[in-house]
Parts: structure tokens; C-alpha cells; sequence
């Protein structure tokens, strides 16, 4: 499963930074962000994460995703920003057009297609208590 094989990927690279910075605490969250245009069940790769993250230091962490919309620079008119969608009724979706809204050229896409972490939320673990003398 695809959304198997990201996961993995982002557990691997969390594993290897947290091996060179430690986390001060127990990791609650991973926050994750999801280009619109990478496709994948959000339920199926939190599922994916809860299994690979077993028996590792963000065991029990929640995996939490947030989308981001594509956005496109164009090399003919140096507009840069939101894309226009095209929607029909009756659409459960609505499609990206990769194209610039100003001029019509086509444009590069500069954010909306990649996973990565951005975050941790970290819990502090709780001070010992000292037994009273």
C-alpha cells in the first residue's frame, strides 16, 4: 500500500534526526504536511504510522495532517500563488488547473506535492519527586 511505504519513510527520517536530537520528552504528535496533490488516504497513512511507529521512541504519537493547497509560479508573467480549480457539479472534488490564472502559461509547481514533518509536540515528562526526609 502506498500510504504504507510514506509512512515508512517519514518514521525513518524522524528516527534517524531524533538519534542526533533527542527529544526532552514523551512525542505526543507529529505534524505532517500534505501537498494537495499527493494523493493518499490521510486514514490509511495514520494507520500505516500507528503500526510502523511500534516499539519505537514515537510509539503512541498522533500523526496530525494538514493540507496544503497548490501553488504555482509562472516563468512568462513572475505571477506567483493560488491556482485556479476546475469543478463540475456533481464532483466530489475539485481539480488543480497547473496553469498561470494570469496569463495562461504554464507554471511550475512550487508547494502542493510533497509530505514532510514540520513539527513535533512534545510532552514533558514529569520531574521525580524526592521522598520527604
Amino acid at each position: 500500500m502506498h500510504e504504507y511505504s510514506l509512512a515508512h519513510s517519514l518514521l525513518e527520517g524522524l528516527l534517524e534526526h531524533l538519534a542526533t536530537h533527542p527529544a526532552e520528552g514523551r512525542i505526543a504528535k507529529v505534524h505532517v504536511r500534505q501537498g494537495e496533490l499527493l494523493v493518499l488516504s490521510q486514514e490509511a497513512l495514520r494507520e500505516a504510522w500507528r503500526i510502523l511507529s511500534e516499539g519505537t521512541p514515537v510509539a503512541g504519537s498522533e500523526l496530525v495532517i494538514e493540507k496544503v493547497p497548490v501553488k504555482v509560479r509562472c516563468p512568462s508573467c513572475d505571477y506567483e500563488g493560488k491556482v485556479q480549480y476546475l469543478a463540475e457539479e456533481g464532483w466530489h472534488y475539485a481539480i488543480p488547473i497547473l496553469s498561470c490564472p494570469k496569463c495562461g502559461a504554464r507554471a511550475e509547481v512550487v508547494e502542493g506535492k510533497d509530505l514532510a514533518i514540520v513539527a513535533l509536540t512534545v510532552e514533558e515528562r514529569p520531574s521525580p519527586t524526592l521522598p520527604a526526609s
